[in-house]
């Protein structure tokens, strides 16, 4: 069958977690998840054609040929909940050029919100959680015109006026056993991050999971607490397979938590300086899972940056959001990482339960003390399917249905708080706004930066950043 897939733009929906321009000028990131959908829907002999909006200049014109010289069957969005409406949107846009094509939604929102998402779409049908497996089946029945879907787990479908939601699908186990993203299929030149060193780079998910508990994110809900992982040589495989097809030299691993294994992490790195890969790169991790001896490793293989999620500057504030770090561990861990000479991109979380104006200044103060090489400071958002969204129902600060309207566009702001009268929101907003003036714009961060640059594409890059992040 001829499958088109759609990435919506989240530039264009900016919904407030962020300033505007500051959203705008960190990067536009490939579909990895589109990428893996279209890698296994090719091997199964499908015709795959894929459309980034934020990577494209004439995204809708190119959906436009694609629907008149191509035909495609089946139209597949993958869709954030800050994204749904806008897939919603254009699925009735190409459903008028295509009224006899099937359409098919997937990603973090349907995960969450299935029943909620698919009630009030022009979806036929929604994949839950991981979608590379329930996608085939699916296909595979369309193509067979069968009329009974009840049978593919992992799937929710319309029939008639009723919304099936049936079993869930189990996790993949074997992640080797999945092709590479189809990268070939997507505008991979496009793609850059803002605080890269080179001007094109690749992004990798090397690993599957979080074991982890913070209150504030969902995405145990979509990929499952248990940590599952890719093989050193897969990995290993796949970069080679970029580095010679696109000579890309840059690479950022997209793992919410890269170090979890000890022994995965030095394998990893013991082959890519066996096999003389010469590439630099990035991951995320927790600052409680860093030591002197895996860094260290890590630095030897290329590694260049991590990013931690050092969240707030109280330990009370921690505990609250679950997160099982202290301020003294990433305090710790930042030392370690200036020791060995990585670099470290700091989150900073402010607005959490419990929080007053003195703990967000200790936040600050941590982001000061740390002085990492860039940070982000965000409000806490209410994001469906995180525990901190469930709790804030209980106790009245948002209302039951509230992304449900949101989906409808009853609700327009897309990244809602825990908003009392002992901390307004206003009172949050100002506190980001000071957090971010009192990191930038210290003489001796403005030097630092300035003689880290490594080329002229990065100081671009780094002043178009510095410019968004003050603009009112």
């Amino acid at each position: 069958m001829k499958v088109l897939l759609i990435n919506p733009s989240l530039i264009e929906v900016n919904v407030g977690h962020y300033q505007k321009a500051t959203e705008k000028q960190r990067g536009i990131y490939p579909s990895l998840g589109l990428g893996y959908i279209a890698a296994v829907l090719e091997k199964e002999k499908h015709q795959v054609a894929i459309v980034d909006y934020d990577a494209e200049l004439q995204a809708w014109k190119r959906i436009e040929n694609i629907c008149h010289k191509w035909h495609p069957e089946v139209i597949g969005f993958y869709a954030m909940t800050w994204t749904f409406r806008q897939a919603n949107v254009l699925a009735k846009k190409i459903k008028e050029l295509l009224p006899q094509a099937k359409f098919v939604v997937g990603g973090p929102n349907l995960t969450c919100l299935p029943y909620q998402s698919m009630q009030d779409s022009i979806f036929d049908f929604g994949v839950i959680s991981e979608g590379e497996n329930t996608i085939i089946e699916l296909i595979d029945a369309l193509n067979k015109k069968k009329e009974d879907f009840s049978q593919i787990k992992g799937l929710i479908y319309k029939k008639k006026r009723d919304i099936i939601i049936n079993a869930l699908r189990s996790l993949i186990e074997e992640l080797d056993s999945l092709p590479f993203p189809a990268r070939h299929l997507m505008p991979i030149k496009n793609y850059y991050d803002i605080s890269a060193r080179n001007k094109h780079f690749a992004t990798l998910i090397a690993t599957r999971g979080c074991p982890f508990e913070c209150t504030f994110c969902d995405r145990k809900n979509r990929m499952g607490r248990r940590w599952r992982v890719r093989s050193p040589q897969n990995i290993i495989d796949e970069i080679k397979k970029i580095k010679s097809k696109y000579n890309i030299k840059e690479y950022m691993f997209f793992d919410d938590n890269f170090v979890v294994d000890q022994e995965w992490i030095k394998e990893l790195c013991l082959k890519i300086i066996g096999q003389k890969l010469n590439i630099i790169w990035e991951c995320r991790a927790r600052v409680d899972m860093i030591n002197r001896i895996i860094l260290k490793n890590m630095k030897d293989a290329g590694c260049y940056r991590i990013r931690f999620g050092f969240e707030s500057g109280n330990n009370e504030i921690l505990k609250i959001m679950k997160k099982g770090i202290t301020v003294e561990q990433s305090l710790k861990c930042a030392e370690i990482c200036k020791e060995i000479g990585v670099e470290i991109f700091g989150y900073f979380i402010l607005g959490a339960p419990g929080e007053t104006e003195k703990t967000m200044n200790e936040t600050i103060e941590l982001a000061l003390k740390i002085n990492p090489d860039f940070a982000l400071f965000s409000k806490l958002i209410l994001i469906p399917g995180s525990e901190i969204f469930d709790w804030s129902i209980k106790n009245n600060y948002i209302k039951s249905d509230y992304w449900e309207k949101f989906l409808r566009g009853e609700e327009t702001n897309g990244a809602p708080t825990i908003n009392t009268p002992k901390l307004p929101e206003l009172i949050v907003d100002k506190y980001i706004s000071l957090a971010n003036k009192k990191f930038y714009l210290r003489p001796q961060y403005l030097w630092r930066r300035i003689t880290a640059i490594k080329n002229w594409q990065q100081f671009a890059n780094q002043l178009r950043m510095a410019k968004s992040l003050f603009i009112k």
